[in-house]
């Protein structure tokens, strides 16, 4: 399943994983390939362990990752107005 996420876009997530439950509405931050480095806000070094994004959640502490069929978009139609307002406010 493809899908053309971007950056600051919202999603669901289809499965519990980080702690955070499925069906939760996330904030896609960045995409990481297999074996890409990130800094956790630790400043804790970080590899993907597979392709994904690495996603964060609205007024909410930690991050999570996700493959990307693990998340469902939520933009176009199946975004709200107050999502659709908040789309040119920069992300997390």
């Amino acid at each position: 399943m493809s899908h053309n996420f971007k950056p600051c876009d919202p999603a669901l997530t289809l499965v519990a994983r980080y702690g955070i439950p499925s069906m939760s509405q996330v904030t896609l931050v960045i995409f990481r390939h297999q074996g890409q480095k990130a800094e956790e806000p630790g400043g804790r070094l970080w590899v993907a362990p597979h392709d994904g994004w690495i996603v964060g959640r609205d007024g909410e502490d930690g991050y999570g990752f996700f493959k990307p069929e693990q998340l469902m978009p939520l933009r176009g139609d199946f975004t709200t107005e107050q999502q659709k307002a908040k789309e040119a406010e920069p992300c997390l």
